[in-house]
């Protein structure tokens, strides 16, 4: 398996030793919704929560509602469990004294869950980033609780920004990423979509960000949130 631990500390060793004893390959990166989907591809995704448990449980929200049926697991000290409340996403919990024979069933568990329960599946046709509610079964995007009238073209670009919210992709990224859409759709074609799209999305405008020689981002927020006030319009 590979596992990506979410973590500030720089020596993975410290957050769950015993891992060191399992033939499954760790990455890690700082604990952040950005950085994990900056981080790739991985099989389960380890949240450090040894020392602060409330700030992992809410990273752990962020990261179900983008991970896409990927297994969360946090990393625990035996005198925070009392701090864990009903708000934490993770599928399981696992104490950073576990030995290795634990965490390697926790590690199975957790994957076989994600194969057979189709509750990580219906939970993510439904992906809420900031004011955007996504739902990719009934092919619709809210705004502040607000349908958007969107194109074929214009829900596919979006459904893109969305579900890699965080990460500039290209106009070649975009164009791949969009059902329906060929190879030989040019980047003016990208750019006009997106335009309509800021159009449609009237003061959230500048919610779809252009980066300058690369591409687009939409930069993730937690769900229910929006830009501050004042937020600059971004503009080609």
């Amino acid at each position: 398996m590979q596992i990506l631990v979410l973590t500030s500390n720089p020596d993975v060793h410290a957050v769950l030793p015993a891992l060191d004893l399992l033939p499954h390959r760790v990455r890690t990166c700082r604990p952040s919704v950005q950085e994990f989907l900056a981080a790739g591809r991985c099989d389960a995704a380890l949240v450090d929560g040894r020392t602060q448990p409330f700030a992992a449980c809410q990273l752990s929200r962020g990261l179900v509602a983008t991970a896409r049926g990927i297994p969360v697991i946090g990393v625990i000290e035996e005198l925070v469990a009392p701090q864990i409340d009903e708000d934490c996403a993770v599928v399981q919990l696992v104490l950073a004294s576990a030995g290795p024979a634990e965490i390697d069933a926790r590690l199975r568990l957790a994957g076989r869950r994600r194969l057979v329960d189709p509750e990580p599946e219906a939970a993510a046709a439904v992906l809420a980033v900031g004011p955007f509610v996504l739902d990719v079964h009934a092919w619709t995007v809210t705004l502040d609780g607000a349908p958007l009238a969107l194109t074929h073209h214009e829900f596919e670009l979006l459904k893109a920004l969305l579900l890699h919210a965080g990460r500039p992709l290209t106009r070649a990224q975009l164009v791949s990423e969009c059902d329906g859409w060929t190879d030989g759709t040019g980047p003016r074609a990208v750019d006009c979509h997106v335009r309509a799209i800021r159009a449609k999305l009237g003061p959230h405008r500048g919610l779809v960000r252009t980066v300058r020689g690369h591409g687009y981002v939409l930069p993730w927020q937690p769900p229910g949130t929006s830009a501050p006030a004042g937020h600059p319009a971004a503009t080609r």
